[in-house]
């Protein structure tokens, strides 16, 4: 079946563009357009794409907004989220993270880059669907760190207000507890709180186990959630794609 791509950005030339390039591949796409945030919201919600490819700056609602409200208000609420902005700035990236985007390219676009993130979302998009559903119908999960990322899956703790705890066996032992999804307490070798939980974030070997439970133990976590998974956002894009710090 072919992955629904809903792609957005108010000039046709871009949305010509990128249909283009996500036409001609091998992979098997189908491609829905939106020219603002909007639109594109109500198209998400109509149609349950598998990754949504937006623009930063749109009118009648902008792309970090249409993010949020995909994140907050929607019925796709973990769909994978790629920003694209002609801005080369921290700024935009961390209002992205912020909103709750999984990654961003600058323009103009790279055709190997966008095809290589689209592909690579979609198939951890497809895993956390997997393990979503897995947390709903049993008492937890378990699975692979190069298949879904700790950001990624306590992204999706936090979305569906989860509480228990997640172990992770990589280079050492680390366990996350959650309350009705927040970040309650983290534990690495011997780093805790936020700390434990970046130094966890940068880990992409190892296994993944997470057991729904009542949490008891006492919080070590001192920044709200988002601030938290914000900055880890950040620290697994440099660990997943070191090779392209030095052209920001």
């Amino acid at each position: 079946m072919a992955a629904k791509v809903l792609i957005v950005d108010d000039n046709p030339q871009v949305l010509r563009l990128l249909n283009i390039t996500l036409t001609k591949t091998d992979e098997d796409y189908e491609i829905v357009q939106a020219t603002n945030g909007e639109e594109a919201l109500e198209i998400a919600n109509r149609i349950i794409p598998d990754i949504i490819i937006s623009d930063v700056m749109m009118p009648k609602m902008d792309g970090i907004e249409l993010c949020w409200m995909i994140r907050e208000n929607s019925k796709v609420p973990l769909v994978p989220f790629i920003f694209l902005t002609s801005f080369e700035d921290q700024e935009t990236a961390v209002r992205g993270f912020r909103a709750g985007a999984d990654d961003y390219l600058n323009k103009p676009i790279d055709r190997k880059k966008l095809l290589q993130r689209t592909k690579e979302l979609l198939e951890r998009g497809h895993h956390l669907k997997t393990a979503e559903q897995n947390a709903e119908d049993r008492k937890g999960f378990a699975g692979d760190l190069k298949d879904l990322s700790i950001v990624e899956l306590v992204q999706m703790l936090n979305l569906n207000k989860k509480s228990g705890v997640l172990n992770i066996e990589c280079a050492d032992q680390g366990l996350i507890y959650l309350k009705d999804g927040h970040l309650w307490a983290t534990e690495y070798g011997t780093e805790k709180g936020e700390e434990a939980f970046y130094k966890l974030v940068a880990e992409t070997e190892g296994s993944f186990e997470f057991e729904i439970k009542d949490v008891s133990v006492g919080s070590n976590m001192t920044n709200p959630t988002m601030n938290v998974i914000m900055e880890a956002c950040r620290i697994m894009d440099e660990t997943r794609h070191p090779e392209e710090l030095g052209d920001e």
